[in-house]
């Protein structure tokens, strides 16, 4: 009988200790959203998961707006190359990203630009890129990114991952 407590001691224990880090994990996690992808190290394993062509009504293509996942934190944010370089930036910008987060049940959670702390700031005359913040991806959540071309001239949006 009192091996069996024992035993009832430890396995509740080990249980206890898996819920109990499982949600400390997913907030560290959520800790990156807003956060810069190169400075955190997330960039380093990105991969595209999807990508779309920024396109305008006359079907001209202006470049290519991706959704970057790092698989080690957990995260994405949006990113755009020009194919030529901005002419011009009408006083604010030319070019911009946006990531968007959901929840796994479709909810909006937020979004961050180029120009959200975290990004590296939109596309200016003569640059080809920008990157967002970024936002967790992981378990539960899933994200899209939408290029744009001088408000919305050209825009291209990925499929959600």
């Amino acid at each position: 009988m009192k091996k069996l407590l024992n035993i009832g001691m430890i396995f509740t224990f080990v249980f206890g200790l898996i819920f109990a880090v499982s949600p400390a994990e997913k907030a560290f996690a959520l800790s990156y959203d807003g956060s810069n992808p190169v400075s955190t190290g997330c960039a380093n394993d990105a991969v595209t998961k999807s990508y779309s062509y920024i396109v305008d009504r006359y079907d001209n293509v202006y470049g290519k707006a991706e959704l970057k996942w790092s698989a080690k934190c957990r995260t994405s944010w949006g990113k755009i190359n020009l194919y030529h370089a901005a002419p011009y930036d009408n006083g604010a910008y030319y070019a911009n990203a946006n990531v968007y987060s959901y929840t796994s049940s479709g909810t909006y959670r937020k979004v961050y630009t180029c120009a959200s702390g975290g990004g590296n700031g939109a596309i200016m005359k003569g640059q080809t890129s920008c990157y967002t913040a970024q936002v967790y991806n992981g378990a539960g959540y899933t994200a899209k990114a939408k290029g744009y071309v001088n408000w919305g001239i050209a825009s291209g949006t990925t499929n959600r991952y």
